[in-house]
């Protein structure tokens, strides 16, 4: 019988070119890519996996969710422990089980989350060099905050990002919280960003925008025109690897 099995996994992005599978003969390594290639290996059927979101080369993810279906029913906790027995160690999967036919991990989502890492000192880290980006000049979080606070609500955000099917860019941006925390490690800002969905480059983007206003040069006043221009906003695109995919959420019942 038929199974749709949901997935839960967790990477480390620095060695993977983003989340989507790339066409064979570009040697191009992708989470995706490794994940089908262990379904395979442990239950002998090519299946397709269906993403809550992509992921940029060098991001990571605490929570991507996926779902495929197979033939055959599977105990998704075995499967789980023998597919974490074959993937490589930047890939494993954290939670498994059987869901409703109707379930997709992409369109059944109710809310997606981001955090993005900042590491805000004078010196750079070692230990936080392919999971925070760093930025050497004290960051004002207040006017960071104020520039945020203008960009929540359901607005066109094509200032930036953009849909990559070419739709609309109007999303509904429900929370941005920013905060300084203190570590061994250093200093780190954490920006968590929640919306119903995410365009394309939309986090890198904004908290690119957010550091220049943090280091004072753009003005936290100036974000409505920003976000009513809808036009590519010009301010630095975050890097990649201080980015974060937050575990999705879903209705109660999914």
């Amino acid at each position: 019988m038929a199974a749709n099995i949901r997935m839960v996994l967790e990477y480390d992005g620095t060695d993977f070119h983003g989340w989507q599978a790339q066409p064979a003969g570009r040697g191009l390594r992708t989470v995706q890519a490794e994940v089908e290639k262990g379904i395979a290996t442990v239950t002998g059927e090519r299946i397709k996996l269906v993403a809550a979101g992509r992921t940029d080369a060098g991001a990571h993810s605490l929570g991507q969710t996926v779902n495929f279906r197979l033939e055959r029913a599977v105990d998704p906790g075995r499967l789980m422990r023998s597919l974490n027995g074959v993937l490589p160690m930047d890939v494993a999967v954290v939670a498994a089980d059987q869901v409703a036919d109707e379930f997709h991990a992409r369109f059944s989502a109710r809310r997606r989350r981001y955090r993005y890492l900042v590491e805000n000192r004078e010196a750079r880290s070692t230990v936080l060099r392919e999971r925070a980006w760093h930025v050497r000049r004290h960051l004002d979080i207040s006017e960071m905050r104020v520039a945020a606070a203008a960009l929540l609500g359901r607005n066109d955000l094509g200032a930036f990002g953009h849909d990559p099917a070419g739709r609309n860019n109007v999303r509904d941006l429900q929370q941005i919280r920013i905060r300084r925390l203190r570590g061994a490690a250093g200093d780190i800002i954490a920006f968590d960003l929640a919306a119903d969905a995410f365009l394309y480059g939309m986090v890198r983007r904004i908290v690119g925008y957010l550091v220049e206003v943090g280091l004072g040069r753009r003005q936290a006043r100036e974000t409505a025109s920003v976000l009513r221009a809808s036009s590519p906003a010009r301010s630095r695109v975050a890097p990649a690897h201080g980015l974060y995919q937050m575990p999705v959420e879903y209705a109660a019942a999914a």
